[in-house]
């Protein structure tokens, strides 16, 4: 077991050729230290929710701060969920716990296998301790290589064979099956939540997004009354820019972020600080997905 180069205790788990090996306490250390921020141990490292079926899941919790990016995870102990999220350094580390509790929460409300009552066995069943589960129409997985270079999913914290899947699957024959694959760290699926299709086309955005102003300009003028219900609108074409980003082209991300900004700035208005939060908005979209 390699030592922390620093504390000379703990075990090496973040090994840089450059400044050094370090166990994950010491790495935050150096590195809060590099970019100027303060960090805080005062949270619970070990925390405990309950799912949809009312069964309770352990987490551990841990932050990792890296240049331009703090990343923060909850690993399941003794079970197979796994949450992630990214913030900039500097955010408040209370605020950050609360995120992530909160996508805890919103993963353990949503099932993607159903579970059977009935006790006779099904073909195309999911076999899982003893336990039969069918698939729900809409639902999410992680992809997960095993040691024993066995490729597998993780459904609802349990480990499902791609073998399984497919058997599952048959009880949708003559469907077609959508997906997208998506980053950890991105929104999870969530209770009464579905997923759609939406176009990134970069003219698409753009019009989408004029027409939602046009619904609270007059002239181009944005009363004071109504900039919350516009800005509230706006977030919706703003996340439409964030999938630009994460599943398009880069370069018309970013052109269609600047005529965003370019608009919004041109916007006659009555308020102290319009546009103000949404051109941040729409810089963090799209540094955030530059990670």
């Amino acid at each position: 077991m390699k030592k922390c180069q620093k504390c000379k205790t703990n075990e090496a788990t973040i090994l840089n050729a450059d400044i050094g090996d370090f166990c994950l306490d010491c790495h935050n250390e150096y590195m809060a230290e590099l970019l100027g921020v303060s960090i805080t141990d005062d949270f619970s490292k070990i925390v405990s929710f309950y799912d949809a079926e009312g069964i309770m899941h352990q987490f551990e919790i841990s932050n990792m701060i890296m240049p331009g990016f703090s990343v923060w995870k909850a690993e399941e102990i003794d079970g197979g969920y796994h949450f992630k999220i990214l913030l900039k350094p500097e955010e408040n580390r209370a605020w950050a716990i609360e995120q992530l509790h909160h996508k805890i929460l919103t993963g353990l409300g949503y099932q993607t296998l159903l579970r059977w009552l009935d006790r006779n066995f099904i073909d195309n069943a999911i076999h899982l301790n003893n336990e039969q589960y069918s698939l729900k129409s809409v639902g999410t997985c992680r992809i997960q290589y095993s040691e024993k270079e066995n490729i597998s999913l993780v459904m609802d914290g349990k480990e499902v064979s791609l073998e399984d899947f497919g058997r599952a699957l048959t009880a949708f024959e003559g469907f077609n099956l959508d997906f997208q694959i998506r980053d950890l760290s991105d929104e999870v699926l969530g209770k009464d939540a579905v997923l759609h299709r939406v176009s990134i086309n970069p003219n698409v955005i753009i019009e989408r997004f004029e027409r939602t102003l046009g619904w609270f300009l007059e002239h181009n003028f944005l009363s004071y009354k109504y900039k919350s219900a516009c800005e509230e609108a706006l977030f919706e074409r703003i996340d439409e820019l964030e999938l630009l980003c994460k599943y398009g082209s880069r370069d018309n991300a970013e052109e269609v972020g600047r005529k965003m900004k370019r608009r919004l700035a041109a916007i006659d208005n009555d308020t102290d600080d319009f546009p103000d939060y949404l051109l941040e908005m729409i810089d963090q979209t799209i540094r955030k997905n530059k990670l």
